[in-house]
């Protein structure tokens, strides 16, 4: 019973997980079936949204970027070489020839074949479409068919565009539900003429080309043609006149129209030149019409500058038979036409002052100033400001031009009229009063410090002033000076009747202290003192040496004394290294000297050994400073003559031991090999492959480590060479043998000849003596 009951009980729970399972299966399956009837459904009611539209794809608006054909606008002018008023417009190279395409179309452009459209239509429905007028002068549109466009201005292009799409496939247009916008992209190309021009011919331009945009292009009237009558010819017919100068001097850009296919440019052959120089603004050459006057021509030329003498104008004028002069007066200038080949010049006004007097010196406000009657020397300095500081006022100067042409000095004590006790001077037109400064009358002197000084040099001269005050000047006194030796150097300032008088100054000798403190007895300079502040004779700064190398402590070392050896140095350094080599040490000295000795040693070698390369002048300069050390002597005998006193900047170099022997010169291969004690100089020279044909083998000489140099020596007739000893760290060199250039049998011929030329003549000379 209880196996049944638990039976039961199980097959019961598995009927309830069946019957869940089932139910959660059926939800699934209702919401899967529902989701595609929702969907279903929209598609339906999109599919009947859309049913109304043409299957047209959605697009974004593109920006258009217009552009034209190939077209003839030039870039790089030539100037112009009549140089009339108007050519420079044409002859700078910024500036740009083509029309502006980045404008909105105008409304009044004309369409025609070749130009591109970029339709727009947005809103309910949407489209883009690029599209040309074809040589008919139609557009085709997918869906709507063929429009003639051709002739029609843009605005009424667009009218018929959007009546026929609204008729057809867009009938959304017609109640404003899609807008559309039509635009031009790229713009046809004209055929246009030019005769006369700079660069006349035929030009592929813009439809969008102006008439100065082609003016610009054909560079212009030609030299002999007009830049006042420019004829816009259309249709066999003088559609409009431009004049240049109007656009030049006032800005207007009447007749400047929007050219079409076939228009001709025509520069006709200008009427009239005049030209105009002197006091205008803009001198040159201008073109003038029949109807001009010369007001005209001043105008063009910017009017009078401010030194213009406006009363007249001079003319030259050109006659049948020859030039003549005329003068235009100022009230017949707006009723004078002048004639072609007229020649213009506005004078200046004349550069002087007709009622000035002028003052000059130490005064506030020196200048010129007009003359007022009763003006005098008095007043006029009152007018100025009155005197500076400095003025020497006991005697003045006035310069007076007489109506001759001559002039006059009037001297005076301007003190005496100042202060009213001598006449004042009347002035009259043209005076020149001129006052003086007191300085002007004065030597500037100076006082010269030299020697143990901060700052020596020149200084000005001060009354009272001291010596501790010029000490005090130039920044106190050096370390090194001596407060004990200062000389003072005078020079003599009385006069002397006896020119064989030796002396020429006062030296003094003082002794002074370095403080510079304010002293009870100054002792006072003269103008141009010279004071010489002497060095201490015990002043010595310290002095170094360098040691470096193969040595314990190498660096920077002071000497002691004045007479420290090398044997001192070398203890101080904790003496030589393993590596180091006793023969390679040697002591290097700079000093001017040197350098002359060392060009002397090079020239001594070249001329020996007649070798002048540069090898030479290498080997010899880097031993030419050097001065071998004997290492035994120096440690055994210290203080001996060859363990030489060091001098400031000495070097002393310890050579690391060098096993090698280099071979250098007129060899096979230089190269550097093994040292092999007791072997003589030909084996090293086999291991470099032996000398070459040029070697001087009776000039081979060696170079030591320690700086010595030893030669070969050459016994009798070069029969018993002698080659030096080789140590290790030594320099064979070869030399180069000078080669000999022989003469040739032309040169032999031309010696033989002269030769005997000279003697003929020798013995024809002592012939005729004879006789």
């Amino acid at each position: 019973m209880i196996i049944d009951n638990r039976l039961g009980v199980f097959i019961t729970t598995m009927h309830i997980k069946n019957l869940l399972i089932l139910f959660i299966a059926f939800f699934i399956c209702f919401n899967i079936y529902e989701a595609k009837g929702q969907a279903t459904s929209k598609k339906d009611s999109l599919t009947k949204v859309e049913s109304s539209k043409v299957n047209v794809e959605p697009t974004l608006t593109p920006t258009v970027t217009r552009e034209t054909q190939k077209n003839d606008y030039l870039t790089i002018p030539k100037p112009h070489a009549n140089g009339v008023f108007g050519s420079s417009f044409f002859d700078s190279p910024s500036l740009s020839f083509e029309p502006n395409l980045r404008i909105a179309t105008p409304t009044n452009y004309i369409l025609g074949p070749d130009d591109e459209l970029a339709i727009n239509v947005s809103g309910y429905q949407e489209t883009n479409i690029k599209t040309t007028i074809g040589p008919e002068g139609t557009i085709f549109i997918p869906q709507v068919g063929a429009i003639e466009l051709s002739g029609l201005r843009i605005d009424d292009a667009i009218a018929r565009i959007k009546n026929k799409m609204a008729q057809t496939a867009y009938p959304s247009l017609k109640n404003n539900l899609s807008r559309l916008t039509v635009s031009l992209g790229k713009i046809r190309s004209i055929h246009i003429t030019a005769i006369g021009a700079y660069k006349p011919g035929n030009f592929t331009v813009s439809s969008f080309t102006t008439v100065y945009n082609a003016l610009l292009a054909c560079g212009g009237p030609g030299d002999i043609n007009s830049y006042r009558n420019i004829e816009l010819l259309r249709n066999n017919k003088i559609f409009t006149t431009i004049d240049l100068y109007q656009f030049l001097t006032r800005g207007d850009q009447k007749g400047n129209v929007v050219l079409k296919d076939g228009d001709v440019i025509s520069f006709p052959v200008f009427k009239k030149h005049v030209s105009i120089s002197g006091q205008v603004k803009r001198g040159g050459t201008f073109e003038l019409k029949d109807n001009e006057n010369l007001e005209d021509l001043l105008f063009f030329a910017g009017g009078y500058t401010d030194k213009a003498y406006k009363a007249q104008i001079t003319v030259k004028q050109i006659t049948d038979l020859e030039r003549k002069i005329r003068t235009i007066y100022r009230a017949d200038i707006p009723n004078y036409k002048p004639l072609d080949g007229d020649e213009f010049r506005v004078d200046g006004v004349l550069d002087r002052i007709e009622n000035g007097v002028t003052i000059s010196g130490p005064l506030y406000r020196a200048g010129d100033y007009e003359l007022t009657p009763g003006l005098t020397v008095g007043t006029l300095v009152q007018r100025a400001g009155g005197l500076t500081e400095g003025a020497f006022t006991d005697r003045a100067t006035l310069t007076r031009k007489h109506p001759d042409g001559t002039l006059d000095n009037v001297t005076f004590n301007l003190t005496e009229i100042l202060n009213g006790r001598a006449a004042d001077i009347p002035l009259v037109k043209y005076d020149a009063v001129n006052i003086a400064t007191s300085a002007e009358f004065k030597t500037l002197y100076t006082i010269q410090i030299e020697g143990e000084v901060k700052k020596p040099g020149a200084y000005p001269y001060k009354a009272n002033l001291s010596l501790k005050d010029i000490f005090f000047a130039a920044n106190g006194f050096t370390d090194a000076a001596s407060s004990y030796r200062v000389e003072v150097s005078r020079r003599l300032t009385t006069e002397r009747l006896n020119k064989d008088v030796d002396s020429i100054a006062i030296v003094l000798v003082l002794n002074t202290d370095k403080d510079l403190a304010v002293e009870s007895n100054r002792f006072i300079l003269q103008p141009n003192d010279v004071i010489t502040v002497r060095r201490n004779p015990a002043y010595i700064e310290q002095q170094k040496v360098f040691v470096e190398g193969e040595v314990y402590y190498p660096g920077t070392y002071v000497l002691e004394s004045k007479s420290e050896h090398i044997s001192s140095i070398l203890k101080r350094t904790g003496g030589l290294t393993a590596l180091a080599y006793p023969k390679g040490i040697y002591l290097i000295r700079h000093t001017p000297l040197d350098n002359e000795e060392a060009q002397a040693i090079i020239q001594n070698i070249q001329k020996n050994l007649k070798d002048s390369t540069s090898k030479v002048i290498e080997d010899v300069s880097k031993t030419n400073f050097k001065i071998p050390i004997n290492l035994d002597k120096v440690l055994n005998k210290p203080g001996s003559i060859e363990d030489y006193q060091l001098l400031d900047g000495d070097q002393i170099l310890v050579s690391r031991i060098d096993p090698l022997v280099k071979v250098s010169g007129q060899v096979l291969s230089a190269t550097k090999t093994g040292f092999i004690e007791g072997k003589p100089l030909n084996y090293y020279l086999t291991q470099a492959g032996g000398t070459t044909e040029r070697a001087r083998k009776s000039k081979i000489y060696v170079l030591y480590a320690d700086g010595h140099v030893k030669r070969t020596r050459n016994g009798f007739f070069g029969l018993f060479r002698s080659y030096p000893s080789i140590q290790t760290g030594a320099e064979i060199i070869i030399p180069r043998r000078i080669e000999k250039v022989g003469v040739s049998p032309t040169e032999v011929i031309t010696l033989t000849t002269g030769m005997v030329s000279a003697l003929t003549l020798i013995v024809l000379t002592v012939t005729s003596l004879r006789k």
